[in-house]
């Protein structure tokens, strides 16, 4: 393309008009002696012959979708509209700077026909001087125009990806393109691809593990590494459909990136073999996980990952929106042995602990454990699943403290600045340094592989 065309592609900050403009790019890889009005026409074959005129949540009212209208017409009509702003002979058009493109060019109304989640019609009142809609470039608006080709709908909703690295970006617009023109060269896509995920969680780390297999490092146009841990993704979960149009973003954040690919990379065995066995179907009653095969069964019919990966799972939803898994790995850590460095690295990047927290965390494990019968160690345990709230808790580590006193040990367990700062800082829930005590006595058992008889955590699991 030449420098004039770089406006179709080049990467502007709006996700909406960035995803086209990476399907954009793509399909001029794809067909590098095609135009823009050429592409356009690509596009607008498969919207009207393969999807029957199908976009109704992206267009509303476009030409594309009226029901009035022949398959012949809907194109005619498409083309005529882009033809007109590509040649500039469209007459419906005003001077001024492009709010997406930045350039002072010729500018075109850009409603809900033509243009996703923008007001227009009734709604008016949400532009300056109660214009018909937003202006924008025939760059911007024939960039939207190709939006359909590089997402896909999770659940009921199209759900567009965005990241903080462009290249992040283009290879995820560039996987649903390549996944909607695979439909429908072998007849099978009616619209905009399905995604196997219905639910957002999953989908996200659906996505976050096709960017980890393939990605590893990437290298953006300046030559500098964009390691992996940095990364971000943003989903635009949306609908411009009918008087309903509605958008939600749901992210899933670089520190969340940087957790889940160091365990997929470094613990996957253990990672995968925890998040796993949380996956849950209401319809797949009375199921029971089997650790060795990692597959589910209930008693007619068994189940691998391929199967029950798109069931809920609170463990990836909690970190999607952001909720503490520190109870989920307290029940864990009891019956299986896991990487407490998982655990470490999650409560320093996502929970914010501080360093020193988690190994005043680990003193406490040891003193609990080292030369204490078992009886002594069981009844510690009981004492802190049975805890019902932070003053319980609170009163657990004073006779902690009594204890290392009585038994004379030259060090101190507990200082103030220990006990204030580091276990109890504002803004931590005391339950998630309780669990986390409990955690690190759960792996230090498995180390030095004693076996008790713990007492049940019944209780603490209704509590929770």
């Amino acid at each position: 393309m030449n420098s004039i065309e770089m406006n179709y592609f080049k990467p502007t900050g709006d996700p909406f008009i960035d995803v086209g403009g990476y399907v954009i790019q793509h399909l001029n890889d794809r067909f590098p002696k095609k135009s823009i009005y050429e592409l356009i026409e690509y596009a607008t074959n498969i919207y009207v012959r393969n999807w029957g005129g199908k976009l109704h949540t992206y267009f509303l009212n476009s030409p594309i979708t009226q029901p009035a209208f022949n398959t012949e017409k809907k194109i005619a009509e498409t083309l005529k509209y882009y033809r007109g702003i590509i040649e500039e002979t469209n007459l419906d058009f005003k001077t001024g700077y492009c709010r997406i493109v930045g350039s002072e060019t010729k500018l075109y109304i850009a409603g809900r026909s033509n243009h996703m989640m923008s007001a227009s019609g009734a709604f008016i009142n949400f532009h300056s001087a109660y214009e018909s809609g937003l202006y924008l470039s025939k760059e911007a608006l024939i960039r939207t125009f190709f939006v359909p080709l590089g997402v896909c709908f999770v659940g009921d909703k199209i759900a567009l990806l965005q990241s903080n690295f462009d290249k992040v970006s283009s290879f995820l617009v560039k996987k649903n393109l390549n996944e909607n023109l695979k439909n429908i060269n072998s007849g099978f896509g009616e619209g905009t691809l399905k995604s196997e995920f219905g639910i957002i969680s999953n989908a996200l780390f659906g996505y976050a593990d096709a960017c980890i297999a393939n990605l590893a490092i990437a290298v953006d146009e300046d030559d500098e590494e964009i390691e992996l841990k940095d990364v971000q993704l943003n989903m635009y979960h949306f609908t411009n459909f009918g008087a309903s149009p509605d958008i939600e973003l749901h992210t899933f954040s670089n520190l969340l990136f940087k957790f889940y690919a160091h365990c997929k990379k470094n613990y996957s065995k253990e990672w995968n073999a925890f998040v796993n066995q949380h996956y849950t179907y209401s319809k797949f009653k009375d199921a029971q996980f089997d650790e060795q095969s990692q597959e589910w069964y209930n008693g007619k019919e068994r189940l691998s990952y391929l199967d029950y990966k798109v069931w809920y799972n609170p463990i990836l939803n909690n970190l999607i929106e952001n909720v503490s898994i520190i109870s989920y790995l307290r029940k864990w850590s009891k019956k299986h042995k896991f990487s407490f460095k998982i655990i470490e690295i999650y409560c320093l990047n996502i929970l914010k602990m501080e360093k020193y927290t988690i190994q005043k965390i680990k003193e406490l494990s040891n003193f609990i454990i080292d030369n204490r019968s078992d009886d002594e160690i069981k009844n510690a345990i009981t004492k802190l699943n049975i805890a019902k709230s932070s003053q319980d808790f609170r009163g657990f580590l004073l006779k902690l403290i009594k204890q290392n006193y009585e038994d004379k040990n030259p060090n101190t367990l507990i200082t103030i600045e220990d006990y204030v700062l580091y276990l109890f800082p504002d803004g931590t829930f005391w339950k998630d340094t309780r669990d986390l005590l409990l955690i690190a006595i759960y792996q230090k058992l498995h180390e030095i592989q004693k076996k008790l008889d713990v007492p049940s955590e019944e209780n603490q699991e209704n509590e929770d």
